[in-house]
């Protein structure tokens, strides 16, 4: 069996050196020993033969590397098919022109695969286009059309290739998703795939004119009506399916909202309020177990409530991003030269984090240390790079101390403790007063908090109201929720030029802490709306031309919602206040209306309208 081993090492090295001739030797003579034993499956056997099928590929075997390919299609395990299978596809004739294939590790699991992803999806973001193509292509070879997210990383693949110069690679694939079961993929492949395809214009100015350089297309900004049609032919189909699905949501969260509710009044009404008012009036002594077992039940109601609610809320919104966001997100795109992610990875939290901070915009007591990233849109817009996304940062605290009164832990402690059953009895009835506050204390915390939640038809983070409510292991305080826009500034400035919003209802963090001086600007109505600090007066002046606190003012007048822009070192951030989340469907308002797709479109475009109103293109962004 040693021997036996050694053997696929060997292969496996000799492939990793290129040498392909021997890989073929050493694999060949593997896969020949432990075919003969039909019963014996292993992990290594697999990864041999697909080894195998890659040696075959580079040494010219094209009709062996099939051959291979088409046992492990056979397989008894169903990620094996599919990945062999995908393979197969991908393997030239005898008749074609040979092409590099990269094989990696025949399954992935979802661990790996999530951060291969995200790496990815960072790569592609930040143009480091060959690393995009390489993590992305192990994504795709180690997983199969059942996971969560494939598609996406498909379509990525196809940009990451284009961006890397593969146009071939990229024509190939995007054709593929053309033809695939996935209705939004088809639909994002069929309009991704004529950017990918010369026009008969491109190609004649590259005859006519080879050294002359094309002049950058505009990119044509939507209309609303234009957005209305695109709706009415689109969207409504998935938009009825929604809608039917949301009244389902409703109907069921009424029902059993009804019964937790008709629980919850009768044990308000079974409570013994009175008989606690005579213990008090009498100072004898409470009955702690009574109380502590009905509050428990009350917070036992909230709990099963809010475990539902997000339950059902979760179905509803399901799906929604990649059949009705990434639909208006692909028909704004005009021009292809924008990325759209619905979701972001840790490393990436922590780098818009940073630049939050760097922005210098909020400056609370505590720098916020968390942050939730949703929606994020990066490329470019008339040739220049833009990067905004919806973000909101809280400070939390961690509450350590919480460990040591609750019940859970004190069982556990006495447990480990080896103690007698009758002393943690007498434990827990000694505390029982301790207990009972901590529950009134949770009661009185989640209240407020669904409420609030439930009013704005939004999706209540149990993961948070557990932590927050139930065990009270943090406190978090949000410092900023909306909208953040971030790119370089090309002139080098020594100091900070901060521009706030003038108005009563500025976000408090944006005050705090202000070392810097106000300085009075002569244009009245741009006065009006805004305050500006900043640590030389010249420099503030020479940023703020008249021209672009114009644009500022026109800007701040279409999006009526508080708006903050710093100028720190070389770098322009931008801020937009939303109180909701933005990208997220609400309960409470009707799908087949207008309103919510209307804002949803006039969110994305408004953003994508920063560079056009304050000319940025031309004036501030870029590097010379």
């Amino acid at each position: 069996m040693p021997t036996d081993l050694k053997l696929f090492q060997s292969g496996l090295e000799a492939l990793k050196q290129k040498r392909y001739a021997e890989a073929v030797s050493f694999l060949e003579s593997f896969c020949q020993i432990y075919e003969t034993i039909p019963e014996i499956e292993c992990q290594e056997l697999f990864e041999a033969q697909a080894a195998l099928v890659k040696a075959y590929h580079f040494t010219g075997q094209h009709q062996e590397a099939r051959l291979c390919c088409q046992k492990l299609a056979e397989s008894n395990h169903p990620q094996i098919q599919t990945w062999a299978q995908q393979i197969l596809q991908s393997l030239p004739t005898e008749s074609s022109v040979t092409t590099p294939i990269v094989l990696n590790q025949i399954l992935l699991t979802a661990e790996q695969a999530a951060k291969l992803l995200a790496t990815g999806s960072k790569a592609l973001r930040f143009r480091h286009y060959a690393e995009a193509v390489q993590a992305l292509e192990e994504f795709c070879q180690g997983t199969d059309a059942g996971f969560k997210d494939y598609y996406q990383g498909q379509m990525w693949l196809v940009k990451a290739y284009k961006g890397n110069g593969q146009l071939e690679d990229a024509i190939a694939l995007c054709q593929k998703l053309t033809n695939i079961d996935q209705e939004v993929t088809q639909i994002w492949a069929r309009q991704f795939l004529p950017t990918l395809l010369p026009s008969t214009s491109q190609l004649q100015s590259q005859t006519v004119q080879p050294a002359e350089k094309a002049a950058p297309v505009k990119m044509t900004m939507r209309s609303l009506s234009e957005f209305k049609i695109f709706c009415q032919n689109n969207l409504l189909e998935d938009l009825k399916e929604f809608e039917s699905v949301r009244k389902q949501t409703i109907i069921s969260v009424s029902l059993v909202s009804t019964v937790i509710f008709i629980i919850f009044c009768l044990l308000v009404k079974s409570f013994p309020l009175e008989y606690i008012i005579f213990c008090i009036v009498q100072k004898v002594t409470l009955p702690y177990f009574l109380i502590f077992l009905f509050l428990f039940g009350f917070l036992a109601c909230l709990w099963g409530w809010i475990a539902f609610y997000t339950s059902a809320i979760e179905t509803y919104t399901h799906g929604f991003k990649t059949k009705i966001i990434q639909k208006i997100f692909d028909f704004i795109n005009t021009n292809k030269t924008l990325n759209y992610a619905s979701y972001a990875s840790e490393d990436d939290n922590q780098y818009t984090l940073s630049a939050f901070i760097h922005s210098q915009i909020f400056q609370p007591l505590i720098k916020p240390n968390k942050i939730q990233q949703q929606e994020c849109i990066f490329g470019t817009v008339n040739e220049t790079p833009i990067f905004f996304s919806e973000i909101c940062t809280e400070v939390e605290l961690k509450h350590r101390w919480i460990k040591y009164l609750t019940f859970s832990q004190h069982l556990k402690m006495l447990s480990s403790m080896m103690i007698p059953p009758v002393v943690i009895r007498m434990v827990f009835g000694f505390l029982l007063p301790l207990y009972s506050i901590l529950l009134v204390t949770k009661l009185i915390k989640s209240i407020p908090y669904i409420i609030l939640r439930i009013l704005r038809g939004q999706q209540i983070n149990y993961r948070h109201f557990e932590e927050e409510i139930l065990r009270n292991e943090v406190s978090r305080r949000t410092v900023f929720k909306g909208l953040f826009f971030q790119a370089n500034f090309n002139k080098k400035i020594s100091g900070k030029t901060i521009v706030l919003p003038n108005f009563a209802n500025t976000n408090l963090n944006a005050l705090n802490n202000r070392n810097e001086q106000q300085i009075k600007l002569e244009d009245l109505e741009f006065s009006k709306f805004f305050t500006v600090y900043g640590d030389d007066q010249v420099e503030a002046r020479y940023i703020l031309s008249p021209n672009l606190m114009t644009k500022l003012v026109q800007f701040r007048k279409r999006a009526k919602k508080n708006i903050y822009v710093s100028f720190v070192q070389n770098m322009i951030y931008i801020a937009i206040e939303y109180a909701d989340d933005i990208f997220e469907p609400k309960l409470f308002k009707k799908m087949l209306s207008l309103t919510p797709m209307r804002e949803y479109f006039e969110t994305i475009n408004l953003m994508l309208d920063i560079v056009e109103d304050l000319n940025l293109n031309r004036h501030i962004w870029g590097k010379n």
